[in-house]
């Protein structure tokens, strides 16, 4: 049985009792409005009995105008209630486990085509580019939004800057704003950096983090030295870090890659499953930059067998604080449970991208090769 994988870990004053964390998958299962029902609630229910160390919610809109997905969770006061209930039911099995709701505004991504914003012009598409007023209008969905998920119970929140989101277009080398949003590093942070400072401020109990990546793949993407570059040099989104980091950021999550145009280096697939390197080295960077951040390492479903094995040494060399699985979550919600006692009957992701196809046309998101629905409920007992 892995060692270090079953030892505690101090989130800002809460115990992940394990270095296992479930990260955001999206279900695109949420009840009219955006609310929390039954499927979703059942989704993290099995999660709780699972026995993760730290549980992240899937991509949370915080408006009606933010949404990335057809049935989407939306949090807003009009499903707070629904929300409460989700918190209570995972707390009823499981009451350690710190819960963290991630937040997201898609921006050029939003389902809608009428709500589309971009933060630069450019010749991708015709996507109206945010005023000012409306960036400080989805900032304060943002605070809004993190104010009530503390209503709610959860832990704390996850900014989402990755995957091509509106938060990561910020951060980007080639966003050369000049109304105080982008340009130099301060400019480009400041979006998140001041939701991260007023969330501290407001709410000092708070776990406030960001699931960022590091590097995207395209030209002037996060992970470039500059607009008109392509090649990867990490530096200038380490000093990106620093800012969010300086602002009281407790965490980092860190990916890579956008889905719709990078998806191999977001989810290595069977025949790229040594992509999953270059997260070992971006979590390796950012916690060798960020000694007092917690670091989330990423991509660890595509290690499959290896996977704790994977985990268990980064974990002991320094390079992460903590394990993320995304895909292997969706297989196997009750893997942390099975991987310290019973290893053989752990449901291994198959990384045949059938969950991603189902997000992609819109559709229920599951586990396409296994059925989570016919496995009896775990324990949420500690598994060491």
């Amino acid at each position: 049985m892995p060692r270090i994988l079953y030892t505690p870990y101090d989130l800002r004053g809460r115990t992940c009792r394990n270095r296992l964390a479930a990260q955001a998958m999206e279900l695109n299962s949420a009840d009219t409005g955006g609310r929390a029902g039954e499927a979703v609630r059942e989704r993290y229910r099995q999660l709780a009995c699972g026995g993760w160390g730290l549980v992240f919610t899937e991509a949370v809109a915080v408006s009606g105008d933010a949404l990335a997905r057809q049935s989407g969770l939306m949090l807003t006061r009009d499903t707070l209630e629904s929300f409460k209930g989700l918190v209570a039911s995972f707390r009823e099995i499981n009451p350690s486990a710190p819960l963290i709701v991630q937040l997201n505004h898609p921006g050029r991504n939003n389902c809608d085509p009428l709500k589309r914003i971009k933060i630069v012009r450019d010749d991708l598409d015709d996507v109206p580019v945010a005023t000012v007023t409306q960036i400080e209008a989805v900032r304060g969905d943002f605070l809004e939004a993190a104010a009530l998920a503390h209503q709610a119970g959860a832990d704390g929140v996850d900014i989402k800057a990755c995957h091509g989101y509106l938060g990561a277009e910020f951060l980007r080398p080639s966003n050369t704003r000049e109304d105080g949003f982008g340009g130099n590093s301060e400019g480009r942070a400041r979006f998140l950096a001041t939701i991260i400072a007023e969330l501290k401020s407001r709410f000092p109990g708070m776990i406030v983090g960001s699931r960022i990546s590091l590097f995207e793949g395209i030209r002037g993407g996060c992970g470039t030295p500059a607009g008109d570059e392509i090649v990867e040099d990490l530096e200038d989104m380490i000093g990106m870090l620093r800012l969010l980091a300086a602002a009281g950021a407790d965490f980092f999550n860190v990916s890579a890659g956008i889905p719709v145009m990078t998806p191999m280096l977001t989810r290595p697939e069977a025949r790229s499953s040594l992509l999953l390197l270059d997260h070992f080295r971006y979590a390796k960077t950012v916690k060798a930059a960020f000694p007092g951040v917690a670091v989330i390492g990423s991509a660890y479903s595509a290690g499959r067998r290896d996977a704790t094995a994977l985990a268990e040494e980064n974990i002991g060399r320094g390079y992460a604080d903590l394990a993320g699985f995304g895909r292997q979550s969706l297989a196997d919600p009750f893997f942390p449970q099975k991987a310290a006692g019973a290893p053989e009957s752990i449901d291994f992701c198959t990384l045949c991208g059938g969950c991603s196809k189902l997000l992609r046309e819109q559709r229920p998101v599951r586990c396409t090769v296994y059925n989570p629905e016919r496995r009896p409920h775990g324990s949420a007992e500690d598994p060491r």
